[in-house]
């Protein structure tokens, strides 16, 4: 029988965040928010920080 793959690494999705500069909502991998990586804003171009404030 094979053995099971690591399923947790595998479910990466998309979150949304609020851009702190104009607003706006974007989605994010969920991986990316949690580590907490720079992340760009697809509608001012803008980079900033999540700060785990993320839209149901």
């Amino acid at each position: 029988m094979s053995e099971r793959k690591n399923s947790k690494s595998r479910r990466n999705f998309l979150v949304k965040c609020l851009c702190p500069n104009c607003t706006a909502s974007s989605e994010h991998s969920h991986s990316r928010v949690q580590k907490g990586a720079m992340l760009i804003c697809p509608h001012c171009n803008k980079l900033f920080q999540s700060d785990a404030k993320l839209v149901a």
